[in-house]
């Protein structure tokens, strides 16, 4: 049924508000009338208006599509925020003589906003600290190699021309601009927070999140060396100030060193689907804790955040809307059975236990999944179609060993158990057990699998490039209790980072989708291919004969230490 308010337009309401008085109070609706219908009159004025609301939000797209950054339109009693159509961005930036390369599409207005500015500053630190930040979309930390290299000393330059005050601690040969190349291993030297710090080439900013998982402004801080000529605390880190012989292996390995001729891009790991601050629920133990309709409509139910906080008792208005906005995405604890008459489509959502697809014949699809994510899923028996289809998605493991699933851009942490399989662009980073290959029953094509025995008879015209090479998760540091302090390890599936690739994962598995992206569940993050797309434009800013080389570093992912 349409809603009465869905009907009125502000144009009509404007011209209606023109009228006489008594126009306007004898055109009131009738005795039978449902409250806020208009009357005959009112609701002929609105037909104007559908008409000139149309033609002003036309005109000010037009307006809007002319500019790089969102236009605000101050409306009645509300701000509308527009932004330029994404398909005329190339048209605009060919006008400035720019090429856009962020993979993602939201971080190609900052691209087009930051150009002019860029070509300004090229050639400087703090212009490909920007060009950093802005294409990959998180928080960097750029060094330049030759302030990280092992110089001879020579009586004609720093420290011997300094003036004795300037040495520091009284020692003829202590701390200077120049350091000799031995740290002092009297001091330890790790990233302190500055209170006073100003410097945009030290600064981090750290997303966060409310109580209620909204996303809030970023927590900035500055950050500062504690002891420039110590020893570092973290060796390689974007903290270590020390100085080594110049390294002439290939740039393009995270793991090489300093040279006069690199630049040292330090780039904070992604979290993934669960970063840290997002709103945690559980599902209470009754048969049906969503609130599934029961009726076999035949129709898939949709589910997101706010459907789920809802079924959960999260208190709404008069108008059916949360009293508090609903976040992007949640954390749900507790198992969860799908029953055989309800066909449902979640998105958004976070499954920390298990999912369970009772079986139907007659509706054989039975769950859909969007930018979603599952701890165990189980499927019932197979059909002529998938029971579930799942898109941009991380798994823990998937064990149902006659089941029938449809997987693109999926990434299963753990075994995958399935009779049948349709999979495209995924990351099977565990062992498929018990996958009837051969014929139409099974298609793997752009993925990742541990053995390709694992799919006998494998018909490889049917399933093109298929690689085996290992899928290198990032690492983070975790408080293990059980190892009395921090660990850095590869993620577990519902810890931050869970399921993203690293830097040092092969590009047949990196950029090895058949969209030219990477495979698994954060193709739709462009992680991969944003890392990529920063080294390509650094090429046309950085000095000639320049290199850079990008790794993860995982101790961006903290904070640094507050010391007095």
């Amino acid at each position: 049924m349409t809603d009465i308010n869905d009907l009125k337009t502000r144009a009509g309401l404007l011209l209606f508000r023109q009228l006489p008085e008594e126009y306007r109070f004898l055109d009131g609706p009738g005795p039978d009338a449902p409250p806020g219908e208009p009357g005959d009159l009112e609701a002929y004025l609105h037909g104007f208006g559908h008409l000139l609301d149309l033609i002003r939000g036309t005109t000010e797209q037009s307006y809007a599509d002319a500019f790089g950054d969102p236009i605000d339109f101050p409306h009645q009693d509300i701000e509308t925020n527009l932004e330029i159509q994404t398909w005329l961005l190339p048209y605009l930036a060919d006008l400035v003589g720019a090429e856009l390369l962020a993979p993602d599409p939201a971080q190609r207005n900052d691209e087009l906003s930051n150009t002019v500015g860029w070509y300004k500053t090229k050639g400087t630190l703090g212009n490909a600290d920007s060009i950093a930040d802005t294409i990959s979309g998180t928080e960097t930390v750029t060094i330049e190699g030759w302030r990280r290299v092992l110089l001879t000393p020579r009586m004609k330059l720093p420290p011997f021309t300094a003036p004795k005050a300037a040495r520091g601690d009284g020692d003829p040969l202590g701390a200077s601009a120049m350091p000799l190349g031995t740290p002092d291993l009297r001091k330890a030297n790790r990233a302190i927070v500055d209170p006073s710090g100003a410097n945009p080439l030290y600064r981090l900013a750290f997303p966060t999140r409310d109580a209620d998982g909204l996303p809030g402004a970023a927590d900035v801080l500055y950050w500062k060396p504690r002891a420039y000529e110590g020893a570092p605390c973290f060796p390689n880190a974007y903290d270590d100030t020390s100085v080594r012989t110049p390294d002439l292996r290939n740039p393009a390995d995270p793991a090489v060193g300093p040279h006069p001729r690199r630049l040292l891009l330090h780039v904070r790991p992604p979290y993934g689907f669960f970063e840290p601050g997002l709103r945690r629920v559980t599902l209470p133990a009754t048969p049906n804790p969503l609130g599934f309709d029961l009726s076999g409509t035949g129709q898939f139910q949709e589910f997101g955040p706010e459907e789920v906080l809802k079924a959960l008792g999260d208190p709404v208005g008069s108008d059916g809307d949360l009293l508090t906005p609903a976040p992007d995405k949640i954390v749900i604890d507790g198992d969860l059975a799908i029953p055989g008459e309800v066909m449902a489509s979640f998105r958004d959502l976070l499954f920390l236990g298990r999912v369970e697809v009772v079986s139907n014949p007659a509706q054989p699809t039975r769950l859909k999944l969007s930018r979603s994510a599952v701890g165990r899923l189980v499927i019932g028996l197979p059909g002529d179609t998938p029971s579930v289809e799942a898109d941009d998605c991380l798994f823990d493991e998937i064990l149902s060993p006659s089941g029938f699933a449809r997987l693109v851009h999926c990434t299963v942490m753990g075994e995958t158990h399935l009779e049948r399989v349709w999979a495209s662009d995924c990351v099977f980073a565990g062992d498929l057990i018990d996958v009837i290959c051969g014929g139409p029953k099974t298609c793997v094509r752009y993925s990742r699998i541990a053995d390709v025995g694992a799919l006998p008879g494998c018909d490889l015209g049917r399933n093109p490039h298929i690689v085996t090479d290992d899928p290198n998760f990032v690492r983070l540091w975790f408080d293990d209790p059980a190892l009395a302090g921090c660990n850095l390890r590869s993620a577990r599936y519902g810890e931050p980072g869970a399921g993203v690739l690293d830097l040092t994962t092969l590009p047949r598995i990196a950029a090895g989708a058949e969209n030219g992206g990477e495979m698994g569940a954060y193709n739709h993050r462009f992680y991969s291919a944003g890392m990529a797309a920063v080294a390509r434009k650094l090429v046309d800013f950085l000095p000639l004969g320049q290199d850079v080389s990008i790794r993860f570093d995982p101790h961006l992912a903290r904070r640094p230490a507050a010391v007095a």
